[in-house]
């Protein structure tokens, strides 16, 4: 079942449609949140207060590098127990049922089996009252609790009828498989060995430990092998997730408790640097099963774009990829020796540069009004993302037969923007020249600042010379007059200065242009395990547009940034760029993300396939070959009609241009 789902202008991180069963809320209120919170109480007692388990815990433990141990493990169990309640399915979420009965049945028994050793309750003086609490009972209620609730809850789940639970979307390579078995089963194990004979044993471990300690970090070893070897019989990434986000916090927080009492730890003996070599492997596994899950789910779908493939494995259609991809018909209007596609094809250009002309132009009154009338910005943020960043690639990159097209058929899309705009009360058109002028220069200006603040540096004076010259013959498609465009960065910075007057921050431009700064409105629903990631990349771009913005521009919006941060954000984001430049293929991979339809017009460039033939023309020959109009002057007739429907006859204007650009644009 393919993983899509409903767009929504209030969430925005947005997760895939449940394949299969949806998650029970019996199962996600009833057993995950709680046993969440349950686990968080306990890892701030382990591993926070590592120290006093004489006073908070059911035992006293012999080393608090044991507590702390412990509590990596809850601490792991509230991240798994949590990326699992935010699943809609129950494919992906049942990996965190397979923990509660596996740890709380070994923890009973090990409590069980060493009762004496129990701590016994204390009087604790609360508001002057003298209250008698034991904290080992409370203990063994929680794990009670935790086996009550698994009980009660899944077979709600289980009873659950489903008639196709959805295909393997990210399945498991072979190698990591096998491997990801024989850790299971090592951790298994070993863990039934030292919980059936911890007095044997005992000697052995890294740092001095009870008979109790040891059946319960026992008891955690298998829990966790438990957890990878369900793992690997699912055999899919995804639905593994979970697991593997847990297994990335147990090994980092077991670390940072090895070095926090690496004076607890026996280094001479090869048990420390065995427990030391098992965190790591533990960490490893859980990163790098995340950094294949978010190549299969990034690298595969544009995989299967770009060459039209289905049902193929990642490496099959990797191999054939680039034979496979269509090549352009034609170099399109400025070809591979121009700077307009030396400066478009890095990756600043369709990230940082596309995001700060898309928020750039909300300031204008009239297409803020165009934009805002339609409310799809809000519904569909990523589809018009999707269609406009398509519009500008073509232009830059496609053919000449296929942009032109899409140039005309645009006049027809821009025919349905018009209204009386509320602020001033005048008349707005999406295809008045002015109106174009501005979304035209706003583009080619972004794309090019981005590219010299976070990308190889400014151009010389002959190429920026030669990429104004390409603007405006990029301008010839639209419905603005070419002459009007600067030809250096002098007559730029002076348009900009005669459009300051005109521009209004207005609330509603000021929260459209803070709704387009959170670029993950843009992004497809993802799974939770990547949240953080994805909050962190996108929240790099916002800084990163913003720091593009002067002064006056963000005063004007209502946008605050510090100083600093418009500093330390430079060398970050160069980096990041020249890191995502080694690989073509990720620099799509990364494209294919944010704009899907994006991808195919993009890839023959950025892989250098050569066009079937290898011409360049310019606008105007293009429409002398293909019978275009000059776009001013294209479907007046339409546009008329439109006028009329709007302004005259109080109605909605027709979408027949919107319906005739989803074969061109994309979806609408």
């Amino acid at each position: 079942m393919p993983e899509t789902t409903t767009e929504h202008s209030d969430r925005r991180l947005r997760v895939p449609q449940a394949p299969g069963k949806a998650l029970h809320p019996a199962v996600r209120d009833g057993l995950f949140v709680p046993l969440a919170l349950m686990c968080a109480l306990v890892f701030l007692v382990l591993y926070v207060g590592s120290g006093a388990t004489d006073v908070w815990f059911a035992w006293t433990m012999a080393s608090p590098l044991t507590a702390a141990t412990v509590g990596a493990g809850f601490g792991a169990a509230v991240v798994l127990l949590v990326l699992a309640a935010l699943e809609p399915g129950w494919t992906n979420a049942r990996i965190a049922g397979v923990a509660p009965p596996v740890l709380a049945g070994g923890s009973l028994l090990a409590t069980t089996l060493g009762d004496g050793n129990l701590n016994p309750p204390r009087d604790i003086a609360v508001a002057g009252i003298s209250v008698t609490v034991s904290v080992s009972d409370v203990w063994l209620l929680g794990l009670g609790l935790a086996l009550l609730l698994t009980v009660v809850t899944v077979p709600a789940q289980l009873t659950r009828r489903v008639e196709v639970e959805g295909a393997r979307t990210a399945p498991i390579p072979v190698w990591a498989r096998i491997i990801a078995a024989l850790e299971g089963i090592g951790l298994v194990g070993a863990g039934v060995a030292f919980f059936a004979h911890p007095e044997a044993f005992g000697a052995w471990w890294p740092w001095q430990v009870n008979v109790l300690d040891l059946r319960e970090l026992a008891a955690w070893m298998v829990t966790i092998g438990a957890l990878i070897l369900y793992a690997t019989a699912e055999g899919d990434l995804r639905r593994s997730s979970a697991g593997l986000a847990a297994l990335v916090a147990f090994g980092a927080l077991a670390l940072i408790a090895v070095l926090r009492y690496s004076g607890d730890l026996r280094w001479e003996s090869p048990s420390s640097w065995i427990f030391v070599a098992v965190a790591v492997l533990l960490l490893g596994t859980g990163a790098l099963g995340l950094a294949l899950l978010a190549l299969l789910r990034g690298l595969l779908p544009m995989l299967t774009a770009v060459t039209g493939a289905e049902d193929a494995s990642p490496l099959k259609l990797a191999r054939g990829a680039r034979s496979t991809i269509e090549p352009h018909a034609d170099n399109g209007f400025f070809g591979p020796d121009s700077v307009t596609w030396k400066v478009w094809t890095y990756p600043t250009s369709l990230t940082v540069g596309f995001q700060r002309a898309v928020v750039v132009e909300e300031l204008d009154p009239a297409l803020l009004a165009a934009v805002d009338a339609t409310k799809q910005l809000r519904t569909r943020p990523r589809t018009r993302y999707d269609r406009t960043l398509r519009y500008f690639a073509m232009v830059a990159f496609g053919s000449t037969r296929d942009t032109m097209k899409a140039a005309d058929v645009l006049v027809k899309v821009h025919s349905a923007a018009i209204g009386t705009e509320p602020g001033s009360g005048a008349r707005y058109d999406a295809n008045d020249p002015q109106s174009q002028l501005w979304i035209h220069l706003t583009a080619w200006h972004s794309i090019l600042y981005a590219y010299e603040k976070y990308g190889p540096g400014k151009l010389s004076p002959r190429e920026e010379a030669r990429y104004w010259a390409d603007c405006a013959a990029a301008a010839e498609l639209q419905t603005c007059d070419p002459a009007d465009i600067p030809r250096d960065r002098d007559g730029v910075r002076a348009y900009f200065e005669r459009m300051r007057p005109h521009l209004v921050g207005s609330p509603v431009a000021r929260s459209t242009m803070d709704h387009l700064l959170h670029a993950e409105v843009m992004l497809p629903p993802i799974p939770p395990v990547h949240w953080p990631a994805t909050l962190v990349v996108t929240t790099a771009l916002r800084i990163a547009t913003i720091a593009t913005m002067p002064r006056w521009m963000r005063e004007l919006s209502g946008i605050r940034q510090n100083r600093l941060l418009d500093l330390l954000i430079v060398p970050v984001m160069r980096i990041s760029f020249r890191l995502i430049r080694i690989s073509r293929w990720l620099q799509l991979g990364a494209l294919h993300v944010l704009s899907p339809s994006t991808t195919r017009v993009v890839a023959p460039i950025l892989l250098g396939i050569p066009a079937a033939t290898d011409e360049t023309l310019t606008p105007a020959e293009a429409r002398e070959r293909y019978g275009y109009p000059m776009p001013a002057q294209a479907h007046l007739e339409l546009r008329a009609r439109q006028y009329k429907r709007v302004f005259a006859d109080r109605s909605t204007p027709s979408d027949v241009g919107l319906v005739e650009s989803e074969q061109i644009l994309g979806t609408r």
